[in-house]
């Protein structure tokens, strides 16, 4: 598979569109059924989403409704979106390429919170931590192919970035592709401090956010040292994290108790 993947709000569906256009199969509906107003006019070409956004694991694969399996060999070169936590889960055989998006930590919560996306164990920013760590760290692990790329270097040079990734993928129609993109989709959010966007998380740890952003969006590789400073991070916030997921699950617990 040709994975897009990335958090919510980060790009990853204008890369499906992108995609599409350029011509390569798809796995995943432009407007899932059901999906309400709110969500187009947050995203008017479209999102491409199947049950596999989750990962192609056991869970999803076979189909747990349908028995329906997907082997490798028949999805090569199927275009599909995972966000990062279901890649994480997923099997490394369907990992044939992966193209990773990254979006700034203020704008993905900006974007998040005008959009209404409810949230989850964790706040925004904590959550863009945890993801985008999950996916270096994968990587790092793991090593399949994977183009990682900013949300801002595709907007600022859609022609060049496209014909880049699609030549590394070895198909589809780089013009085609170009035309896909919408700059004038993005919506600048409104300014706000840190402070109002951050969570409480400690602006130390918010330098280390910008300062991994700054290096995907220059395309510049990870040395070693910074590499110890995101784990350093992660250690340092990994117990926050712990406590709001342990808090979620209680919660859910105590409803579904609740509700006996």
């Amino acid at each position: 598979m040709i994975v897009v993947t990335g958090t919510k709000r980060s790009g990853t569906s204008m890369w499906m569109h992108v995609l599409v256009a350029a011509g390569l199969p798809h796995i995943g509906d432009r407007f899932p059924a059901g999906w309400g107003e709110l969500l187009r006019d947050a995203n008017p070409d479209g999102f491409y989403e199947s049950e596999l956004m989750v990962g192609i694991n056991y869970r999803t694969n076979p189909h747990p409704l349908t028995g329906a399996y997907l082997a490798p060999q028949q999805t090569r070169d199927y275009a599909v979106k995972i966000f990062i936590p279901g890649l994480v889960r997923s099997d490394v055989a369907f990992l044939d390429r992966c193209i990773a998006t990254v979006r700034d930590w203020r704008q993905y919560v900006a974007s998040i919170r005008r959009v209404g996306i409810e949230p989850g164990a964790l706040p925004p920013a904590l959550d863009w931590w945890c993801a985008n760590f999950g996916l270096v760290r994968d990587l790092a692990i793991r090593g399949y192919p994977a183009h990682v790329l900013s949300y801002d270097s595709f907007l600022r040079d859609p022609e060049r970035v496209a014909a880049e990734v699609l030549a590394w993928i070895g198909r589809g129609d780089p013009a085609a592709a170009a035309r896909g993109v919408r700059p004038e989709r993005k919506r600048d959010p409104v300014p706000e401090p840190d402070s109002a966007l951050s969570d409480g998380i400690d602006a130390r740890h918010l330098a280390v956010f910008d300062e991994l952003y700054a290096c995907i969006d220059a395309g510049r590789p990870l040395s070693a040292s910074f590499i110890d400073h995101l784990n350093a991070v992660d250690r340092a916030l990994r117990p926050r994290v712990l406590e709001r997921q342990a808090a979620l699950e209680a919660k859910t617990v105590a409803d579904i108790l609740g509700r006996r």
